[in-house]
């Protein structure tokens, strides 16, 4: 689950992991491969309003197989995008969730452990998280409630650390709508309440929820508005929020939970 599993990265990102010193040697280097005589991988432009952004970099059809038939890498380790939208509206909702990807992948190495599969909210193809008798087409990451409804969390992923398995469902909130995140928390409160994970992906023990918000005026809101449900002090512990600034500045320390206490990463 290295570079192949990220499924977009832009130029800054492939210098975050560490392909590239810097941005400006990437494009040359790149340039090889995309298209042409090689035609591994292709980069998609986007048009802002005003601006400009990073184009997003992915692995082709024929880059896939490459790295399966000729050098043995795992089908199910490698993210190739069916369709590739062309609206902005999505951008940097997607790059901050690969950012968080990238940082989790970053300290999950550094500890030595693994990851054993991660889907995003954009991962469209196939149910194989899904049990094995169901056969229903659901977007990769849907999690069904008890009453019947059912939401598409950014992330959801399991890794393995020190022989200990854990399971997290991140969120990536944008902008500056406080009620919005408060609804979607609410389905994760009752997906940890009823155990939806567990018919889902045989996961036995308790999951965290990981949130990270672009404004810190959201971040507080909506933990304040949360202390206010009768019952959320059994959830302080599963809840862990940050800022997208947060999260650059340090991966691991620094998580609030509920109660307003700061802790590590996964910190029960």
């Amino acid at each position: 689950m290295e570079l192949f599993g990220y499924k977009y990265l832009t130029s800054s990102q492939f210098v975050k992991i560490g392909l590239f010193k810097r941005r400006e040697g990437l494009t040359k280097s790149l340039k090889k491969i995309i298209n042409g005589k090689y035609d591994l991988i292709d980069k998609h432009d986007y048009s802002p309003l005003s601006g400009k952004v990073e184009s997003l970099y992915f692995l082709k059809s024929k880059g896939k197989n490459l790295l399966i038939n000729d050098l043995e890498y795992e089908s199910e380790n490698i993210k190739i995008p069916i369709g590739l939208a062309s609206s902005f509206k999505d951008y940097y909702y997607r790059r901050f969730t690969i950012d968080f990807y990238i940082s989790l992948n970053t300290w999950i190495n550094k500890m030595n452990g693994k990851i054993i599969f991660l889907d995003y909210y954009f991962d469209k193809k196939g149910n194989n998280r899904l049990q094995k008798n169901n056969k229903t087409v659901t977007p990769i990451n849907q999690i069904t409630l008890t009453n019947n409804n059912s939401f598409i969390p950014d992330i959801n992923t399991m890794f393995e650390i020190n022989d200990k398995k854990y399971f997290i469902v991140f969120e990536q909130h944008n902008g500056k709508d406080t009620q919005r995140l408060y609804n979607q928390l609410l389905n994760h409160i009752l997906a940890l309440s009823e155990k939806a994970l567990y018919p889902k992906y045989d996961f036995k023990k308790s999951h965290k929820v990981i949130i990270v918000c672009e404004e810190e005026i959201v971040k507080l809101s909506v933990i304040k508005r949360l202390n206010k449900l009768d019952g959320i002090t059994s959830y302080i512990s599963s809840l862990f929020f940050k800022t997208n600034t947060e999260l650059q500045e340090d991966f691991y320390h620094n998580w609030m939970l509920l109660d307003g206490r700061k802790v590590d990463f996964l910190n029960k």
